[in-house]
């Protein structure tokens, strides 16, 4: 049957019920079940029981999205185990006698959010609490600590496939392949998508400057000032989100350092030397071997025992007893159920989409004008404004990769920049968005007023996204990632500098009105 323009309802009810309601799972939920209403010849009660038996059942039964929803469970043990064994006190500890200068400490600050890649929310409630003590000593705002977190926790995460969002991101491009019959592997896509994700390469970049030459402009620049002359670390009546403090251990534990890197050092031996014998090395070389590998049984395998070795550095250093450090186990899967869900129904409005053949009637209405660099940039947009909107990457991608991979297919679009664009956009608009999960908690990890924190990064984050714009329509152009990406380097590097030296001659500019209206005032009172 033909839907025509009604294939569009899904998805757009989707979308709308997110914005308005800001529940992503309602919403995904309502989306499956209008479509499976319209592939049940518009009964509502049979399109309810199509919604589980046709759609979410089998999408749970499909091997490859049970190892994903398998994968995501046991990231979360890890991520729990991670942040309260104790090791990240005493690594805060450790750095806090030797960091003596703004600039080492903001260097460091973004080193640290690069490497707790693993996850996103796991990252800056970990680095926050490490480097605040430091940031605070050094006169840095909790603004910039807010900015730092948060510009890099997502955007490596998202760069990363062994990690939170890649494992999420790989589990529906999988199950999309798997729908449209399109023989590639979900991984080795990715893995070429990363060049392509302009917005998250563009904001580390960003962040890495900022923090090296110290380079503010917009509210950030008046936080800073405020930081740095006056030592306030926030505004007055500023109320900052406190996150829990995680990494308080018993004052009988005797945490060390190997609390924390023994568990990430077993973790990224265990993934690469899996990675590669899955893939058939030595039988194929390396990089074919990585292209190859069994993405999901090596991150289940690698985090599980990486996720035992946490518990085993815990309950020896006496952090944990055995019962405390296996609750905590297990908390930590608890805290992934909305993640899981979320991947259900985003496999799910893929499938229901695909039967009634969204991605077909918009290729059709479009195919005089959808090049595939207007589909990047459009894409891009598209996305940015759901994830601003609803707060939610996760949600965004759930609804906007199988449009995006059904598009492409349908146009003979290159698979990777398409994908980009989805996830790019996506991360822009979470990190714009004040009801974000990650923005929030980036606030609670550097202890700032959230509403402050995010007027702060909002110009940077718009920096950047000009940045990915241009990236992805020269993309779609030149049908290569090397021009772009080297457009989107200079570009940010220029608007940062250019920006920051607009402000400071409006800041002065602004002052000498200032004393020259002081001094009217002055000589008309005498």
């Amino acid at each position: 049957m033909d839907f025509g323009i009604y294939s569009l309802l899904p998805p757009l009810v989707a979308i709308i019920l997110a914005i308005l309601t800001k529940q992503v799972l309602l919403s995904l939920f309502v989306g499956v079940w209008l479509g499976a209403t319209m592939l049940s010849s518009f009964n509502p009660i049979v399109g309810i029981v199509s919604t589980f038996e046709d759609h979410i059942f089998i999408e749970m039964a499909d091997p490859w999205n049970t190892s994903a929803m398998l994968s995501t469970i046991i990231l979360g043990a890890f991520s729990a185990i991670l942040e309260r064994g104790g090791g990240a006190k005493v690594f805060g500890d450790f750095l806090k006698d030797r960091i003596k200068t703004r600039k080492q400490g903001l260097l460091l600050t973004w080193a640290g959010g690069v490497t707790i890649f693993f996850c996103d929310v796991t990252n800056p409630v970990i680095v926050g609490p490490i480097f605040r003590p430091i940031t605070d000593f050094l006169k840095i705002s909790r603004e910039k600590l807010a900015y730092l977190l948060d510009s890099t926790s997502a955007p490596v995460s998202l760069l990363v496939p062994f990690s939170t969002w890649g494992a999420y991101v790989i589990g529906i491009v999988g199950s999309e392949f798997s729908e449209l019959g399109y023989d590639a592997n979900p991984l080795d896509v990715f893995i070429k998508a990363i060049p392509y994700q302009f917005y998250a390469i563009s904001a580390l970049i960003a962040t890495l400057i900022i923090s090296f030459k110290g380079i503010d402009f917009g509210p950030m620049k008046q936080a800073e000032k405020r930081a740095c002359n006056e030592g306030k670390l926030i505004k007055d009546g500023a109320k900052p989100l406190r996150a829990e403090n995680s990494i308080e251990v018993p004052s009988y534990a005797k945490p060390t350092i190997w609390n924390i890197l023994a568990p990430l050092g077993v973790l990224l031996i265990l993934i690469f030397s899996l990675f590669i014998w899955t893939g058939g090395y030595p039988e194929v070389g390396l990089f074919q071997a990585i292209g190859n590998a069994d993405v999901m049984l090596s991150l289940n395998v690698s985090f599980f025992i990486a996720s035992i070795v946490g518990v085993l550095v815990t309950v020896k250093s006496k952090v944990f007893t055995f019962k405390e450090a296996t609750e905590t186990w297990l908390n930590g899967t608890r805290q992934m159920m909305d993640a899981i869900l979320i991947l259900i129904l985003a496999w799910s409005i893929g499938s229901v989409t695909e039967g009634i053949g969204t991605a077909d009637y918009i290729v059709s209405v479009t195919e005089a004008f959808l090049t595939p660099a207007v589909m990047l940039v459009s894409i891009f947009v598209a996305s940015a404004l759901a994830a601003f909107s609803t707060g939610t990457s996760w949600g965004t991608f759930a609804i906007f990769l199988p449009i995006s991979i059904s598009l492409a297919s349908s146009i003979d679009a290159s698979m990777a920049p398409s994908i980009a664009a989805v996830l790019s956009g996506g991360l822009f608009g979470d990190h714009c968005s004040p009801i974000s999960d990650t923005t929030i908690l980036s606030s609670m990890g550097a202890s700032c007023d959230h509403i402050d924190h995010v007027n702060t990064q909002l110009p940077y984050a718009i920096n950047a996204a000009i940045g990915g714009s241009i990236g992805f329509l020269i993309a779609g152009i030149t049908k290569s990632f090397v021009l772009p990406l080297i457009t989107t380097f200079v570009f940010t590097i220029l608007a940062l500098v250019i920006f920051s030296k607009i402000d400071g001659e409006v800041s002065e500019t602004r002052s000498k009105i200032n004393e020259l209206n002081t001094l009217v005032k002055e000589s008309t009172k005498g």
